[in-house]
């Protein structure tokens, strides 16, 4: 269905939805359903549950990293020599599960803080990276595009307005002085109920924005075609920006300033960890691709195949999860950018990019 909803619809839309899903998941969380409360009565054991001392509650989706953390055993040497657990859950909006109290840290795309936390009174930080925007465009393989320029008034399709479109529209501007925006003259937009590459090769739509892994079965099929020789989001924006081995924040880890505050050791620990797990993703990616097809949208060995290269040529698991200055200004100056263009709120509140690095053996 052809969606012609402004993006600042769609941006307040989607904190009013997070709000009442917040409600929604802490009393879920925190109450028994048959013995309610009166309207109005929380009980202080129904509220939000307190952490142990020593767990870090973790809310993420599925990721292949976290799964190779607990089947090879790294996540269990790591729990026992830093005395810490860490508890994993997988909500389906884990935002809620931070501002509800019900997660420490989350792992989330970086240009959707400043939509979700807007009104919520939460003061987020953003205290590692995990991974840049690896989304691509793609169109039908007998389409003649290279690129936006060659599908001018034609229908994009996309998940979301929110995310790798708003980085999109930052792109197409910069590259091709066009509109990917609210009310655009240039494009419409289909929100794809099922899959953006589905929807493309039916002939739903003439271009989409998706993710590799989502859409594999398309693309290594060859009915649909990446765009821009296959680049992501994120390094074309890097090489708009003059900084092509500097990749936008994508996927971050986000807490609150207060948790952030209260457990330094807790904060180093947890990114110590994950800076193992990138490591060992870029070592050794193609094994991990075989081994969790099911995390990573793959059925068939040319899946398989077509996503290895893919990644080659394309990874987006960050080398480092460790923020550097640069993180922090090229993030502050997209929003800004998306600020300026109306697809954020002018109030929108960005959360901090705390800069960090690890302290060498022995001290400093």
């Amino acid at each position: 269905m052809k969606q012609n909803l402004t993006s600042k619809r769609v941006v307040r839309s989607a904190a009013t939805l997070l709000l009442a899903a917040s409600a929604i998941a802490a009393a879920a969380c925190g109450a028994d359903a048959g013995n309610q409360p009166p309207a109005g009565e929380v009980p202080p054991e129904t509220q939000t549950p307190a952490a142990d001392a020593d767990t870090i509650r973790f809310a993420l989706p599925s990721e292949p990293l976290w799964q190779w953390l607990v089947d090879s055993g790294t996540l269990a040497e790591w729990e026992a020599e830093h005395g810490l657990r860490i508890e994993a859950s997988h909500p389906f909006r884990p935002f809620t599960a931070l501002v509800s109290g019900h997660a420490d840290i989350i792992l989330i795309d970086a240009l959707d803080v400043p939509v979700f936390s807007e009104g919520l009174g939460s003061d987020p930080v953003i205290i590692g990276k995990y991974a840049s925007d690896r989304s691509i465009a793609a169109i039908k393989r007998t389409s003649q595009a290279t690129d936006f320029a060659g599908v001018v008034e034609g229908q994009i399709a996309m998940e979301s307005q929110l995310g790798s479109t708003l980085l999109w529209s930052l792109i197409v501007e910069q590259a091709h002085s066009l509109d990917l925006s609210e009310d655009s003259p240039d494009f419409d937009f289909i929100l794809a109920t099922s899959g953006v590459g589905d929807t493309v090769e039916r002939g739903g739509a003439d271009a989409c924005i998706c993710l590799p892994d989502a859409s594999v079965a398309n693309l290594s099929s060859g009915m649909l075609r990446p765009l821009y020789d296959g680049k992501s989001a994120s390094q074309l924006y890097a090489e708009l920006s003059g900084q092509p081995n500097d990749r936008l924040l994508g996927e971050v880890f986000l807490t609150e300033r207060e948790w952030f505050r209260a457990h330094p050791n807790e904060i180093g620990a947890f990114l110590e960890l994950w800076e193992t797990a990138v490591a060992h993703w870029h070592a050794h990616y193609p094994e991990l691709i075989a081994a969790y097809p099911e995390l990573l949208s793959v059925q068939t060995q040319e899946d398989v195949d077509w996503l290895t290269h893919h990644i080659t040529g394309h990874n987006w698991i960050t080398p480092s999860v460790y923020l550097t200055g640069g993180d922090a200004r090229a993030y502050a100056d997209a929003v800004a950018r998306l600020q300026e263009r109306g697809q954020l709120p002018a109030d929108a509140v960005a959360p901090s990019v705390i800069t960090n690095r690890p302290t060498p053996a022995g001290g400093e």
